[in-house]
């Protein structure tokens, strides 16, 4: 595939690099129970999104990369429903023992606190931030919209009209909209479903004027023509190759909106996450078998057929991105009239 995506991964690094001064790992969790011979079974992985979404195929091929190192199964279970907070506090709810973690966004457990979800502070969670991807504006094929700037003037021509559908209230999708829409000083109409693929599907089926989900979701319903990629939330132009030989480019939404360019790129990391207190012996099990599966030719290759990029950061990155990621989307949304808890009561900085 044709594209640029790699270079986002220089703002992504970045913004880890900057962070990870001020973040640190929780490596005094205390041990015990069976952790010096754990796996001993199964490990299931709760995506607390439906099956089919970006997050749901980035674990899944994660996780079957981790199977072989960790030399168990480790199936996936999905756990949809309110804004991906149900699977989130099943696992932060259920024993420290590593046969219970989590595979979600970034943006999920960033976000959850100030969108009232649950009462789980994104620094309780170890984080594993695998894989990168912009959001994508796209619209149905047949839709009247040919550029971002129909859309963007269609919204301004009628506020809280435009309908947007979102896999829920601060996932990705929700976040990517809901920046875009204000830098450009429109409105829309949020419809949510549990889950990108559904939001997907009621884009194609024009049961919403258009969505910002991710552009590994969307790439091949783009390829097939059935849905119309406006612009991407990168900060340049993504070239995707389409059957035929053909190739398709897509703008970058900073083109037409100026003010997006502070927020670029913007997207989704995905990646797997275990409570803080998990055992040092899980979680060092876990970070081996996470190294060897983001460094496989497999995962590479499965991000790139998807428009993903692999970032491969490390528990001490991680940290910090989640912790930037907070800072940045949650006083947008705060400040958007999205989000109900205020950032600065739950002691996240302004950035």
């Amino acid at each position: 595939m044709k594209s640029n995506l790699k270079k986002l991964v220089i703002a992504i690094g970045l913004l880890a690099l900057v962070a990870a001064f001020a973040a640190c790992n929780r490596d005094d969790a205390p041990a015990g129970g069976d952790a010096a011979n754990y796996p001993t079974r199964d490990i299931t992985v709760v995506v607390p999104w439906g099956a089919g979404g970006g997050t749901d195929l980035t674990v899944r091929s994660l996780a079957a990369q981790m199977e072989g190192e960790l030399g168990t199964n480790m199936p996936i279970l999905n756990m949809g429903g309110a804004g991906g907070s149900i699977g989130l506090q099943d696992v932060y709810d259920s024993p420290r023992d590593g046969y219970r973690i989590l595979g979600t966004s970034m943006s999920a457990i960033a976000t959850v606190e100030v969108m009232g979800l649950a009462d789980v502070p994104f620094a309780s969670w170890h984080v594993w931030n695998s894989a990168f991807t912009p959001n994508a504006i796209v619209v149905p094929g047949d839709s009247p919209f040919q550029t971002l700037q129909d859309l963007i003037d269609a919204m301004a021509a009628s506020p809280n009209t435009i309908t947007m559908g979102s896999a829920g209230p601060g996932s990705s999708g929700h976040v990517g909209g809901v920046v875009f829409t204000e830098s450009a000083g429109v409105t829309f109409r949020h419809i949510p479903y549990e889950g990108g693929n559904p939001a997907i599907l009621a884009t194609l089926g024009g049961e919403v004027d258009f969505n910002a989900q991710l552009l590994s979701e969307v790439i091949d319903h783009i390829r097939s023509g059935d849905l119309r990629a406006l612009a991407t939330l990168s900060d340049q132009p993504i070239e995707i190759d389409v059957p035929g030989g053909s190739s398709i480019v897509i703008p970058s939404a900073g083109s037409y909106v100026a003010e997006l360019g502070s927020w670029l790129p913007l997207g989704g990391s995905f990646g797997i996450m275990a409570p803080v207190d998990t055992p040092d012996n899980i979680v060092a099990a876990i970070d081996t078998a996470y190294a060897a599966a983001v460094a496989s030719a497999e995962f590479a290759e499965f991000a790139a057929d998807r428009g993903k990029v692999v970032v491969g950061m490390n528990r001490t990155q991680s940290a910090a991105y989640v912790a930037g990621v907070a800072s940045r989307v949650g006083w947008t949304l705060w400040d958007s009239g999205a989000a109900p808890v205020d950032p600065a009561s739950l002691g996240i900085p302004r950035p």
